[in-house]
């Protein structure tokens, strides 16, 4: 197709506004190309298709300077999760099987509907793990994910369950800015020190940061509640939201 022709498309475009970076970024539907692009994908390894998700937003930014890296990871869902509804719409079809009779439930999801998290005000960066040691967090970026992601994918002494365990920690240890102390605040703490430190803490110390980062949580509630039309089953709590097949 020449450029005359592709200049009367006209793509509609969305801003979507992203809290981590405090700015407003344009996006628009996935088109027919960067879908063909996509399906010729056939993976189920997991850190190769989160660099699939990443071609996704980057084909559909259309503001200048956008660096993925450095959105938060709530941000980078929330791309995209606007980047689905303006290709395919705001419903939802997938089908996923009953835990009790094993049949197959036909789900509608009505994006839209899904609840919202909003962007956590006053946040206190500081958690006291114990009583002489405190440490400065920010949330997760992108960036720190794929970094964490790099430091284990190529270990294969671990499985993937323990690969997952280990991207957690070195996520944690990316996000630890400083260190209060009664000796003082520590800025230099090396990436070795900050892994040893999380490996060597108790679990109810290590709880205190996975309850920090569940407080600053946001954005858009990926979840439902399926129910089986044949036997009644339903689960007691909202189960994940599968992707797979969000974008096709």
């Amino acid at each position: 197709m020449s450029n005359e022709l592709i200049q009367f498309l006209n793509p509609y475009s969305n801003d979507v506004y992203l809290p981590s970076i405090d700015k407003s970024v344009s996006i628009k539907a996935i088109t027919t190309g960067q879908m063909k692009k996509l399906m010729s994908y056939d993976t189920d390894d997991i850190f190769t298709v989160e660099e699939i998700l990443d071609e996704i937003i980057n084909g559909c930014i259309t503001t200048k300077e956008f660096d993925i890296d450095n959105i938060s990871i709530q941000d980078r869902f929330e791309l995209l999760f606007e980047i689905r509804k303006i290709t395919k719409g705001n419903v939802y079809n997938f089908t996923t099987k009953c835990e009790n009779c094993s049949v197959d439930i036909y789900n509608v999801v009505n994006l839209s509907e899904l609840k919202v998290k909003e962007y956590p005000k006053d946040i206190d960066y500081v958690v006291k793990l114990t009583d002489t040691l405190s440490v400065k967090m920010r949330m997760i970026t992108r960036g720190d994910q794929k970094w964490a992601i790099n430091a284990v994918k190529n270990n294969n002494d671990l499985n993937i369950d323990q690969k997952m365990a280990e991207m957690g920690t070195y996520m944690y240890v990316r996000c630890m800015e400083e260190f209060i102390t009664p000796a003082g605040t520590i800025t230099n703490a090396s990436t070795e020190d900050k892994k040893e430190l999380l490996d060597n803490l108790d679990t109810s110390s290590y709880e205190k940061l996975n309850d920090w980062f569940a407080s600053v949580d946001y954005g858009t509630v990926f979840t439902y509640c399926p129910k089986c039309k044949k036997c009644g089953w339903s689960p007691e709590n909202n189960i994940d939201i599968p992707l797979t097949g969000f974008f096709f």
